[in-house]
């Protein structure tokens, strides 16, 4: 008798296990913390964390391209990760605003350095700004009003947003692309 409920008991576990597997497979259920991890979305305030860092560790992640959009650009560790990037191999891109490109010495000189390193640069062709802030790679986008100055990282009030959700990471690297595309023609 004692052979007998143990057999059944045995039997009931195994198919509540072949029940369970078959619904895991079947459904394609996704353990939440897996699908928290793919949309994974942060949100930063310039004056809690060092945000020329949080960009550069973007940069230095990316293996395969690496394109941005900035309004003003006159931090000189942000050109050398760029630089670094395009050294490694990897394609870096580039959209700014004609104007404001020759505003600044420094930023003039950046825009020099970077095309010295074989860094195609496209500039907007209106007489509006090109006023995005944004940075996609194959792996995340980084954007926010934070333009990549000593002021934007230290001083001004700014906000970062990183992420690695793949919809979102597509949607910006497709705007991103439609300027490439508009302004290098």
């Amino acid at each position: 008798m004692k052979i007998n409920r143990d057999l059944i008991y045995v039997t009931i576990i195994a198919g509540l296990i072949a029940v369970s597997a078959q619904f895991y497979y079947s459904f394609h259920v996704e353990p939440a913390w897996q699908e928290r991890a793919a949309r994974q979305v942060e949100v930063y305030y310039n004056k809690e964390v060092a945000s020329n860092e949080l960009l550069i560790n973007e940069i230095n992640e990316a293996e395969r391209f690496v394109y941005f959009a900035i309004y003003t650009f006159t931090r000189q560790d942000i050109k050398d990760a760029l630089i670094g990037a395009k050294y490694r191999g990897v394609e870096v891109r580039r959209v700014m605003d004609k104007k404001q490109s020759t505003t600044l010495d420094i930023q003039e000189s950046i825009v020099k350095d970077l095309q010295q390193a074989g860094i195609p640069i496209a500039f907007n062709d209106h007489s509006s700004i090109m006023h995005l802030k944004t940075l996609v790679t194959e792996k995340s986008y980084f954007t926010g009003s934070f333009n990549w100055t000593a002021s934007g990282t230290d001083r001004n009030d700014e906000i970062i947003e990183i992420g690695r959700d793949e919809e979102l990471r597509l949607k910006h690297q497709n705007v991103i692309e439609t300027l490439l595309y508009k302004y290098s023609l």
